[in-house]
This record gives C-alpha cells, sequence and structure tokens, in this order.
C-alpha cells in the first residue's frame, strides 16, 4: 500500500491455504481470550467508591457522587444516628446527580446537581436500614444507590 493511503491493508495472498487457516485460527482464539489489565488503563471508567462506610458527623451525612461522572457514589454504605440528619452530595463532574432517600416510612431527596453543586436536603430518621440513591433516569438502575443504615 501507499504510505499515503488512509487505511493501510496487509498484502493481499500473503498467507494462503492451511497456513491462512491455522492464522485465522490463531487470531479468532486469541481475540476471544480476554486479558486482564493491571496498570492504570485497569481502572479508567470504573467507579472509585470507597469498601469504607461514610459516618454522619455533627448531624451531617456528606456522601458525594463520584468525581468521575461515574454513575456512582464515593462509597456504597453510610451510617448515622437517630435523629435529624442533613444529607448531601456534591458533584464535581459534568454528569447530572442528585441524592434521595426511602426507608423505615421516610423518603426525601435534593435537586439534581453538576459541575461542583450539593444536592441536600433534610430529614429525621430512626433505628433501621435506608436506601440511598440517584433520582435521574437510569441512575440507580446502573447501580448509583447505597445503603444507610442508623443506630
Amino acid at each position: 500500500q501507499n504510505v499515503d493511503d488512509k487505511q493501510a491493508l496487509m498484502p493481499a495472498k500473503l498467507v494462503t491455504g492451511e497456513d491462512a487457516e491455522d492464522v485465522a485460527a490463531y487470531v479468532a482464539s486469541a481475540a476471544a481470550k480476554p486479558g486482564k489489565d493491571t496498570g492504570l488503563l485497569a481502572q479508567v471508567g470504573q467507579a472509585q467508591t470507597s469498601s469504607e462506610p461514610v459516618a454522619a458527623k455533627d448531624g451531617v451525612l456528606q456522601i458525594d457522587a463520584d468525581p468521575s461522572g461515574q454513575l456512582a457514589y464515593v462509597a456504597k454504605e453510610a451510617t448515622a444516628p437517630p435523629g435529624p440528619l442533613t444529607i448531601k452530595s456534591q458533584n464535581k463532574s459534568s454528569t447530572p446527580h442528585d441524592i434521595a432517600l426511602e426507608g423505615n416510612g421516610v423518603t426525601g431527596k435534593g435537586p439534581v446537581v453538576q459541575d461542583g453543586g450539593t444536592s441536600e436536603f433534610k430529614v429525621t430518621v430512626k433505628a433501621g436500614s435506608y436506601t440511598l440513591f440517584c433520582t435521574v433516569t437510569g441512575h440507580r438502575q446502573a447501580g448509583m444507590e447505597g445503603k444507610l443504615t442508623v443506630k
């Protein structure tokens, strides 16, 4: 092929017959084996979610959206004592998110925000389990939710 061509092609008839079939079989088998990237590229496109629960402090639970824009919060679990609670979720990404809570007869929801905004609302919680989630269409279904344990 000419160097100026937009697409370089393998020369025709470079491998023929049984050799061509062997090459095709090898390429097919190699392409079918998933690899495991252990370098920095392995984390591209993955949410940066902590396995450690976030604890409420002084009546405020801060559980931010993943700063890279992934459909996740920075933690999957949170804890808080019973009583008045302000729930805040900062979203540094351009992907719109909010935070909502349901469970034990309690519901609450903050506004949808992006580009550094904070979704915030106040509720009164009692001992038990609650679900935190994003109400933007498809986000909760994609895994943008977590558990709040009040004790």
